[in-house]
């Protein structure tokens, strides 16, 4: 059996999927089953998945019906036989210690869970960054920690750690198999997030490790595409639901307030997101109305700040559940912004 399984779900990735799997087989850490779950992809993404396989007998490839992330990663679950399991995106790479490193740490500290930085590779603006863990410093973590200081410091403060993304860990198999845990395949969004956040109160230890091994790449055409998110405020609804239910289950009463404070700005921000976009006015009018509608949204903004007047009239429209003052609020704040730009190009 091998010590690690590592799940790579692939769908439409051809122009960085070799790279992905070389950064994996070449690890200095070998004990591995690498299991390619080619997730219907319409490109060469199965060809590629087949050549690896041909080279390397610890490569497996599944081949199924585009099904998404979540699905194909909890096939790669049903089938691995790792003591471990790892997950990688198919358009990232990974350092060539990641495993010997994490694996060390495992075994030494007997954790349930090892988690690193990550490292976002910014192709488009030529920057790095590098996510936070708990601490800088290593350190091993036991039950008592994770659910009196990490969980509840992560769901007050509002902070990551590095918590959030499946990518940048190792799992004990034995979480999933025992308390049958699985990517939520109803959910398009926040998968990695909602399942992590089960997971960590069933955790008897953790370490953090403070190298940054796991490389996230945005590229110019993710920044792009990314722009604007049609689906957006699904994410809201997500995040915030979780968070909020976080804080009745371990009785943070008063971060709710903080929760909807944050998740209303946001909300507030993408209305006007929407009528920046290019999608018919129709489709905006209606995403708008499933916004203003929404009972959760009306609570936030009883919390929410305003800080500027717009923003205040803004606040007041969305109580009356109008979509359509709400659309020519916004429309009027860019015909302003618009005359705004002319006239001080024409002074300049």
């Amino acid at each position: 059996m091998p010590s690690i399984s590592v799940i790579v779900p692939i769908y439409n990735v051809e122009p960085y999927l070799a790279s992905c799997l070389d950064s994996i087989l070449s690890q200095s850490f070998s004990d591995l089953e690498v299991i390619l779950i080619n997730d219907g992809s319409e490109d060469s993404c199965g060809e590629i998945c087949e050549k690896y396989a041909l080279a390397d007998n610890r490569v497996k490839v599944v081949h199924q019906k585009n099904a998404g992330v979540s699905s194909a990663r909890n096939k790669g679950i049903d089938i691995s036989n790792g003591d471990y399991l790892a997950f990688v995106d198919p358009d990232d790479t990974i350092e060539s210690n990641m495993y010997e490193v994490m694996f060390l740490k495992a075994k030494e500290n007997n954790a349930d869970m090892i988690v690193c930085p990550i490292k976002t590779i910014n192709s488009f603006n030529k920057t790095e960054t590098i996510s936070s863990i708990w601490t800088k410093a290593e350190g091993l973590y036991s039950k008592a920690d994770i659910e009196e200081n990490i969980i509840i410091s992560s769901i007050v403060e509002q902070k990551t750690y590095s918590l959030v993304s499946s990518v940048n860990k190792l799992y004990k198999k034995s979480l999933f198999s025992h308390y049958e845990i699985k990517f939520d395949e109803d959910k398009s969004h926040s998968e990695d997030m909602i399942l992590n956040f089960k997971i960590l109160p069933l955790l008897n230890s953790l370490v953090f490790i403070p190298q940054p091994l796991y490389n996230y790449f945005v590229r110019r055409e993710d920044s792009l595409t990314q722009t604007f998110r049609e689906d957006f405020y699904d994410y809201i609804v997500v995040n915030r639901e979780l968070f909020l239910n976080r804080c009745c289950e371990y009785k943070l009463f008063n971060a709710q307030e903080k929760i909807r404070y944050k998740y209303a700005g946001i909300t507030l921000s993408y209305l006007e997101d929407i009528m920046s976009c290019s999608l018919p006015n129709y489709k905006k009018l209606k995403m708008i109305s499933k916004i203003v509608n929404d009972n959760e949204f009306i609570n936030d903004i009883r919390y929410y700040h305003c800080p500027s007047i717009f923003t205040k009239l803004l606040k007041a429209i969305c109580k009356l559940r109008n979509e359509k003052l709400v659309y020519s609020l916004i429309v009027l704040k860019v015909k302003i912004k618009t005359v705004t730009k002319l006239r001080d190009a024409i002074f300049s």
